[in-house]
């Protein structure tokens, strides 16, 4: 038996609503999709800025000088070119006016299993107070497989740069201590060696790690310390297109690799780490290069160790550890943060709102108790189609490309253009499945039933994951809300008014969820098919509405245009790797 998703509307109504659609339809999905692939690139990092720029700010063209010289060569730990990276550093911290001590480790060899010595460099910049240190760290070993321009050679340069300006400062309240550590790419042994034995360790408050996995793109502030509420609150207030947010904490903190950072927050200490993704593909190889380090993360590595150096180098007070902050930033402009207890309000007001747009939706006789059960499983479907076909077209390409069965975030260069194309076509494929299943039950059953899924998602994060809540939460909250205004205004469907109600409730979910599975692309590469894709059919879940998928004209339009896009970037895919 049929269901009927809606009241049975006149002949006159019908042809209006089509007519509407025909020229609606296609400008509104193109707006969506542009704006899209608009927020997902805003995030990006500042221009660096030139050497004739005043002395007091940093200048990623002057950091970018001592680069040259940290990253001509391959320097890992207990080669000569390491030693020349040593003596390098520590000669500029000299000419700087800085007072430079070696911490030197004869015992890695017994508690680490690796041969030689750890030199690790510090040196201390004094304040007029007596509260604990800030401490600045960046590792100046590299991998043997490359010169580590990226990783961690920007960081070292910036460190150097902000050493500089520091030293021509007035006075800050807190001790500054920089430590160029040594053996982090050997498993952290310098972090190790200075936490255990260096006397300073103890006079060390807030910690600041500056790290890279790829060579371009914006520094993102991605772990912190415990009980971050403070802390986050501090950085909010420091820094100038911060880049963070409380999923990206969930998941690194649960993650078995780490940095000195790692060593840093297991030991109890306050700290936020740094660390910028893109350019994964020449992460740890001959490609991490000074041609290819881009001068616009050093520059906001720059920026992020200068200001919150001044920032917190003059705070009297220590971390009072309050619980952990939700926080994200939107597009890379500001940072949104609250405390639990204002989470747990948001999460109130948003079951609330669901439920009373359900209830209205069904008094109204838009919704039918039928038509949303039915709109469950189809929405569960969908989503599981977008997934499992993105999959399944992933399988026999990443074979042929010979890196099915190597680890998933193994570096491919051109694995961004082939993660687009499978999730294209698996995004055509959940079209199709909701067109499908739109005659049956109708737009608007589908997309309440979408925000009764992703209300069941946010309780379940909410629980095991509290610092991803906010990247399903108000995307959700502001499409229910949307839909509370068409039923309660009895709109009728595909009108104009619904359309643009429906259309600006979407748009907090485009530029919250986009801006994250970028991020996640950069971080797991070939490896982020599945995740990419569930999120992408999230997303396309909760358009529903927006679409209004029942009364357009030339239906397959949608899924065969995203599949013939899937198929030519696909095609674009195999002539980028062909020439690379």
């Amino acid at each position: 038996m049929q269901i009927t998703a809606t009241q049975p509307a006149s002949l006159d109504q019908q042809k209006s609503i089509k007519a509407a659609s025909r020229t609606r339809l296609p400008l509104l999905f193109i707006l969506i999709v542009l704006g899209a692939a608009t927020v997902t690139f805003l995030d990006r990092p500042p221009r660096p800025l030139a050497k004739d720029v005043p002395t007091s700010v940093f200048s990623a063209e002057r950091s970018a000088e001592y680069l040259a010289v940290i990253a001509r060569a391959p320097h890992p730990i207990n080669s000569p070119e390491h030693d020349a990276v040593r003596d390098y550093i520590v000669r500029t911290l000299q000419e700087l006016g800085f007072d430079p001590q070696i911490q030197r480790t004869t015992d890695i060899n017994e508690r680490y299993h690796v041969p030689g010595v750890l030199d690790n460099i510090v040196c201390r910049l004094k304040g007029s107070g007596s509260a604990k240190a800030i401490l600045l760290d960046a590792h100046y070993d590299s991998v043997p497989a490359g010169p580590g321009a990226s990783d961690d050679g920007v960081a070292v340069a910036s460190l150097l740069e902000t050493a500089r300006i520091l030293k021509q400062q007035p006075q800050l309240k807190r001790d500054v201590i920089f430590l160029f550590s040594d053996g982090e790419e050997r498993g952290t042994l310098g972090a190790r060696a200075f936490v255990s034995e260096h006397p300073w360790a103890r006079d060390t408050g807030i910690v600041l790690n500056f790290e890279a996995r790829g060579t371009t793109g914006p520094s993102i502030m991605f772990e912190s310390s415990d009980d971050n509420g403070w802390i986050i609150s501090n950085f909010a207030q420091a820094t100038s297109n911060p880049v963070a947010n409380s999923l990206s904490y969930e998941i690194y903190k649960r993650l078995p690799a780490g940095t000195d950072f790692t060593v840093f927050r297991r030991a109890g200490y306050s700290g936020l780490n740094f660390g910028f993704i893109d350019g994964f593909a020449n992460y740890h190889s001959p490609q991490d290069s000074v041609q290819n380090a881009d001068h616009g993360s050093m520059q906001q590595h720059g920026d992020y160790m200068l200001a919150l150096t001044r920032h917190f180098g003059d705070l009297e007070s220590d971390d009072p550890r309050p619980a952990n902050a939700v926080y994200f930033d939107v597009l890379g402009k500001f940072l949104v943060r609250y405390g639990r207890s204002a989470a747990s309000v948001f999460l109130v007001l948003t079951i609330a709102i669901v439920v009373a747009a359900l209830t209205l939706g069904i008094r109204a006789k838009r919704l039918r108790i039928g038509a949303l059960l039915g709109g469950l499983a189809s929405v569960i479907g969908g989503i599981l189609t977008t997934v499992i076909a993105a999959l399944l077209l992933s399988l026999p390409i990443l074979a042929i490309k010979g890196h099915l069965f190597k680890p998933p975030i193994g570096p491919i260069p051109d694995a961004g253009w082939y993660i687009m194309a499978f999730c294209a076509i698996g995004l055509a494929c959940g079209m199709a499945f909701y067109l499908a299943m739109s005659k049956r039950l109708g737009a608007e059953n589908l997309g309440a039933a979408a925000c009764i899924v992703w209300l069941a998602l946010v309780t379940a994060v909410s629980i095991f994951l509290p610092g991803g809540t906010y990247l399903f939460l108000w995307p959700l909250l502001f499409v229910a809300l949307a839909w509370l205004v068409i039923f309660a205004g009895r709109h009728t469907t595909g009108s104009g008014a619904t359309t643009a109600i429906l259309f600006v409730g979407s748009l907090p979910a485009v530029v919250i969820v986009m801006p994250m599975i970028r991020k996640i692309a950069s971080a797991f590469a070939a490896g982020s098919t599945v995740i990419v894709s569930l999120l992408l059919g999230l997303l396309l879940s909760l358009l529903i509405g927006p679409i209004i998928l029942e009364t357009a004209s030339k239906r397959w339009s949608l899924p065969v245009s995203f599949a013939a896009g899937g198929v030519g970037l696909l095609v674009a895919a195999f002539v980028i790797s062909a020439m690379g």
